[in-house]
């Protein structure tokens, strides 16, 4: 590695960055924000296709449905909890989980899938799923033991 300051190149990165033209740079930028910022905002939004299908749609894609979930953590358990009211739903519902994540696939008319991540890593083993009330509660318990490993730190001086 090179001490700081003295890089062999440093002399000629000075002079190309002085001989550089940055104006022209800047008026480039400048024409380009103006161009996309002309009007309002609200037109910005309406003349870009991807905004308009969004608008159109309510959401980014036609098939996402997301689920009103809740996510929280005790000492020992991951939690989260659902809601569904139609109770048909659960005749049409899996779910899955990884150590850090819970899957939960349903089908009402289409098939669906959605992720949630999850705040701490879970067990393989001890997941219950309880509906009551419109909300379904999945509790996971927490898989204590993070594998660590030290790192040694070196005093080069």
């Amino acid at each position: 590695m090179f001490p700081f300051g003295k890089f062999p190149y440093h002399k000629y990165m000075d002079q190309f960055l002085k001989q550089m033209n940055t104006k022209g740079m800047d008026e480039h930028t400048q024409n380009l924000l103006s161009s996309a910022f002309s009007g309002s905002m609200s037109d910005f939004f309406k003349n870009h296709d991807f905004f308009r299908s969004v608008q159109e749609n309510g959401s980014a894609s036609p098939s996402s449905r997301k689920l009103d979930s809740h996510i929280f953590e005790t000492l020992d358990q991951c939690i989260v909890q659902i809601k569904i009211p139609d109770k048909s739903i659960l005749q049409h519902l899996k779910i899955f989980h990884t150590p850090y994540q819970c899957i939960i696939e349903w089908f009402d008319g289409e098939p669906h899938r959605e992720e949630i991540r999850l705040p701490s890593s879970v067990r393989r083993k001890g997941t219950t799923a309880i509906y009551r009330s419109g909300i379904l509660e999945i509790k996971m318990p927490k898989y204590p033991h993070m594998p660590m490993s030290e790192i040694d730190v070196h005093d080069h001086d």
